[in-house]
C-alpha cells in the first residue's frame, strides 16, 4: 500500500461533492491515484492542475494533469492564481490544516470542495479546528454528514465523512467579473420562476454596487498620488458607513449578497404553494446557502434544486395538510380533541377545527398560527391538485377581511374551496362545495401513502 493516508475517493462520493468544474481551472491538492482528477476531466473542466506528496502516486497521475507540486502545503498563492476551483480529499488525520491553507492561498472568488473527517468539522478542540469552524460560518454552506461512505471503496474505512463547501470572497478592484454572468448560450430563453431578463438585472445591481464601492478606494488612491508629489503625505482615505457604522469592502459585498438572495426568493413567492412545515424546511435550506456567490449560474441553480423538488415537496405538503386536520378523530389516535365528524384515515366532506375564531369589539376574527395555518396548508395542497392558482382563490382569511363585521355565528359562508361556518367557543365546521375536490385530495394522499380507496369513496 502506498502510505496509510491512502485512500482513493469512490465515484459515488465524488457525486454527492456537487463539483460545477465545467470551463473552470481547478486544482485537486492531494490526487493520490486521481480518481477525483479523472472526474474533473471527465464532465468538462478546463485545466487539472494537481499536488501529490507519493512518489509512486505523482508517477500515476503524470498525463493526466499538470502537477505543480510534491507537497501542497508548500503551495504558495501565486502558483494558483488561475484556479477557479478547489476539490479536495486531503488527508483525514490532518484535514483541517490542509482545508485552512486551501483558504490562505485560493485566489478571491474560488470555490473550495472538501472531505474530510466528521470529526474535524464538529469537534473543534484544536486552534487549527477552531479557526476552519470560523471560516465556514463565515464563508461556507452547511457542513454535511455523508456517513461511513468510505466502507465499500477501494479501501475501507468507517470514519465517518464531512463535506466542506467554502467561498473565497472578493475583495479586491482587480477582480475579474465575468464569471458572475451565464454564456449566452447557457441562459435560458424563456420566462420560469423569475424572468432571466430580471435575474440578470438583479445581477447587474449587486455588481455595479460592489463596483461603485471599489471607486472610493480607486479617487484616495489617486489622491495619495498628487499629494504625495509635493510631500503633503499620502495618508488620505475614504470610509463608507452604513447607519454610522464604517464598513469594508467584504463586509459590504457579503451583506449585499445576502440581501440578494433573500429578495430572490421572496420574489419566488414559494409561500404560497408549500406548507408551512414544509416552508420552514426551504428558509433553513435558503439560509445555508446565502453564502454562495451571487451570480447567474448559482441562482439558477437554485431554481433547479427547487424545482426538480416540487413533486416530491407537494406531495408532503399533501400528506401534512390532511394528516394535521385528519388527526383529530373520535378515536383520539393522536392524544387530542376529537370529533365523530372527523375521519382518521381520510378527509372526510365535512372537517371540524377548534380554535379558528375569537371575538373582539368591531365583530369575529379569524386566529393566526397553528389552526389557520392548518387551513391554509389545505388550500395550497388542493391549488396543486386541482391545478388552480393560489393567489386567485378565495379563502375563509379573505372573507373574514371582506365582511368582518356582518359575520354571525351559525350561518355558512362561501370561501374558495370551502363553505364554513363558526360558533362563539371558537369552533368552525368547514365543508367542501364541490365532491370533486374532495375526492381528488383523498385520492393523491391515498396514492402517496400507499393506500387504494375504493371505485367510489
Amino acid at each position: 500500500m502506498f502510505n496509510a493516508e491512502f485512500f482513493p475517493t469512490p465515484q459515488n462520493v465524488i457525486e454527492q461533492m456537487g463539483i460545477d468544474c465545467h470551463g473552470k481551472n481547478v486544482l485537486e491538492p492531494s490526487a493520490g491515484s486521481g480518481n477525483i482528477v479523472e472526474w474533473l476531466n471527465a464532465n468538462g473542466a478546463k485545466t487539472v492542475s494537481a499536488c501529490e506528496i507519493n512518489d509512486k502516486l505523482r508517477a500515476i497521475l503524470n498525463g493526466r494533469c499538470n502537477i505543480i507540486g510534491h507537497d501542497f502545503l508548500k503551495v504558495k498563492a501565486d502558483h494558483i492564481s488561475h484556479i477557479q476551483l478547489i476539490v479536495m480529499n486531503p488527508p483525514f488525520s490532518n484535514a483541517a490544516k490542509h482545508i485552512l491553507h486551501a483558504w490562505e492561498i485560493a485566489p478571491e472568488g474560488c470555490e473550495i470542495i472538501s472531505l474530510c473527517n466528521w470529526e474535524t468539522i464538529k469537534n473543534s478542540y484544536s486552534s487549527e479546528r477552531r479557526q476552519l469552524e470560523e471560516i465556514i460560518d463565515n464563508y461556507g454552506d452547511d457542513s454535511v454528514n455523508l456517513g461511513k461512505c468510505f466502507n465499500t471503496a477501494e479501501r475501507k474505512t468507517n470514519v465517518e465523512v464531512g463535506l466542506v463547501r467554502l467561498f473565497k470572497p472578493a475583495v479586491s478592484s482587480s477582480f475579474d467579473y465575468d464569471g458572475f454572468y451565464l454564456n449566452e448560450d447557457e441562459e435560458p430563453q424563456e420566462n420560469g420562476i423569475i424572468a432571466h431578463n430580471e435575474v440578470r438585472a438583479i445581477v447587474n445591481s449587486y455588481l455595479a454596487a460592489v463596483k461603485c464601492f471599489e471607486r472610493h478606494q480607486a479617487i484616495a488612491d489617486e489622491m495619495n498620488r498628487y499629494t504625495s508629489l509635493v510631500g503633503y503625505g499620502s495618508g488620505f482615505k475614504f470610509n463608507v458607513s452604513y447607519n454610522k457604522d464604517v464598513v469594508s469592502k467584504e463586509d459590504f459585498a457579503k451583506g449585499m449578497q445576502r440581501q440578494c438572495w433573500e429578495y430572490v426568493f421572496a420574489k419566488m413567492n414559494i409561500q404560497k404553494w408549500v406548507t408551512s412545515g414544509v416552508m420552514r424546511d426551504i428558509n433553513e435550506f435558503i439560509n445555508n446557502r446565502k453564502n454562495y456567490p451571487f451570480s447567474m449560474k448559482n441562482v439558477y441553480r437554485m431554481f433547479e434544486v427547487i424545482v426538480g423538488t416540487r413533486e416530491h415537496t407537494m406531495n408532503r405538503a399533501i400528506v401534512e395538510a390532511i394528516d394535521n386536520i385528519t388527526k383529530y378523530t373520535h378515536e383520539n389516535r393522536y392524544g387530542l380533541p376529537g370529533w365523530k365528524t372527523n375521519e382518521g384515515h381520510l378527509l372526510n366532506k365535512k372537517f371540524i377545527m377548534d380554535w379558528m375564531v375569537e371575538y373582539w369589539c368591531s365583530g369575529y376574527s379569524l386566529r393566526h398560527g397553528g389552526q389557520y395555518e392548518k387551513l391554509q396548508d389545505l388550500t395550497k395542497a388542493l391549488c396543486y391538485v386541482t391545478g388552480n392558482n393560489y393567489d386567485q382563490v378565495s379563502t375563509i382569511y379573505s372573507v373574514f377581511n371582506r365582511m368582518k363585521p356582518q359575520l354571525t355565528t351559525n350561518h355558512w359562508y362561501d370561501a374558495g374551496f370551502f363553505e364554513f361556518k363558526f360558533f362563539k367557543k371558537g369552533t368552525m365546521h368547514i365543508k367542501f362545495q364541490n365532491e370533486s375536490d374532495w375526492e381528488s385530495i383523498n385520492r393523491a394522499y391515498a396514492k402517496i401513502k400507499g393506500q387504494v380507496l375504493p371505485e367510489k369513496i
